[in-house]
């Protein structure tokens, strides 16, 4: 399931250049797909387990410990961070300066879908490079697929229409101050180009993995063109940053 990409990356890479470095490091044996939190665990816990990960450290896992649920079956343990819920550590990540660990404290670090919500994403992608000994595994939205997804059909939120937007849950205006919120509009290339520059500046290994295209996807694809596709239809990327040894 490792894969050596080398490819070097530019901050400073055009578009075209972008869906290049996309290509070149997009693990095609992998395909992300689920429905909802607790499958979205299970495919990482699957990838975890095909890793031979035994020591995990997972952000923001949503107080339920999913994660170690989908990974009972196997040796492994799962230190959960989060702000609430059932955790082992219980704080609120955008008010720590460091992860409270050492250097290559587990085999892998995780976070699924978290560290859009927190201003310090920066520091958080930094530390939990520096505490995973393996490699670490994020996935993060594509904002831009909102668009697509709601705005386009008029998909209105009906569900505690207080705390959200018309359309969005964690973009919009909400009526009443949120409890939480997406900190950042993330692009497609937007996560392509800073995980192609961190990995560049780390010397990691790094990979892309995205929903292998149906036959319907890959017609308008083929129609509208990979910027128009991934920029609006892609709805997640999951990124890999493997160590070097």
């Amino acid at each position: 399931m490792t894969r050596d990409t080398r490819t070097p990356a530019r901050p400073d890479r055009a578009d075209g250049d972008l869906f290049a470095l996309f290509e070149a490091h997009r693990n095609r044996s992998v395909d992300p797909r689920y429905y909802d939190r607790a499958d979205r665990n299970r495919f990482a816990a699957e990838q975890l387990r095909l890793a031979g990960a035994t020591r995990v450290l997972n952000l923001g896992g949503g107080g339920a410990r999913h994660l170690q649920a989908s990974l009972a079956k196997q040796d492994a343990s799962v230190y959960e961070i989060d702000v609430q819920g059932d955790c082992d550590l219980k704080v609120n990540l955008d008010t720590i300066t460091s992860l409270p660990f050492e250097d290559r404290s587990f085999d892998v670090v995780c976070a699924f879908d978290v560290l859009e919500h927190l201003e310090k994403f920066h520091l958080l992608n930094e530390e939990m490079f520096r505490v995973a000994r393996d490699f670490v595994l994020i996935s993060l939205p594509n904002s831009a697929a909102e668009i697509s997804e709601a705005v386009l059909f008029d998909r209105r939120q009906k569900d505690a229409a207080f705390e959200r937007g018309v359309y969005s849950q964690f973009y919009g205006i909400p009526l009443g101050a949120p409890t939480d919120r997406h900190r950042w509009w993330m692009y497609f290339l937007d996560i392509v180009r800073y995980y192609g520059h961190f990995a560049a500046s780390h010397q990691a290994a790094l990979e892309f993995w995205t929903p292998k295209l149906t036959a319907k996807k890959k017609l308008f694809k083929a129609v509208f063109g990979t910027h128009i596709y991934h920029t609006f239809f892609c709805p997640f990327v999951w990124i890999k940053l493997g160590k070097r040894t």
